[in-house]
């Protein structure tokens, strides 16, 4: 996936108001795997990956602000592991259980579970209710 930006950005502090330019250009990517041993159960696995790549801001090009001012847009390659199992008491529900990790700040790796129940209401092609 890639995504590119082009924009006018305007910065305000207390004082005054800049304008100036603003490009980015991100990609990233990500591979899934889901494997069913049984006829309800699945076990499934993930990873992720994202470039910030080249972002270019105009009023710091220009030597009027500083990189720092402008800390959320530093560059980085955050990535995310993830661990999924999931049983389907029945055609209408699920029962997901997913644990990750997400290494997307500079601090210690992120861990997350996550414990999701889907189901489904109402008439469908399949019967009349």
């Amino acid at each position: 996936m890639q995504r590119k930006e082009k924009a006018d950005l305007t910065y305000t502090d207390l004082l005054a108001a800049l304008d100036g330019s603003y490009s980015s250009d991100q990609s990233g990517w990500y591979i899934q795997g889901v494997y069913r041993f049984l006829p309800r159960w699945r076990f499934g696995a993930r990873y992720d990956s994202l470039d910030s790549g080249d972002t270019k801001v105009g009023l710091v090009q220009d030597g009027l602000l500083s990189q720092e001012d402008f800390s959320i847009l530093m560059p980085g390659t955050p990535s995310r592991t993830s661990l999924m199992l999931d049983w389907s008491p029945s055609e209408f529900s699920r029962l997901r259980a997913q644990y990750a990790w997400d290494d997307a700040s500079d601090g210690p790796t992120d861990q997350q579970f996550f414990l999701q129940y889907i189901y489904a209401l109402g008439a469908h092609g399949a019967h009349k209710f």
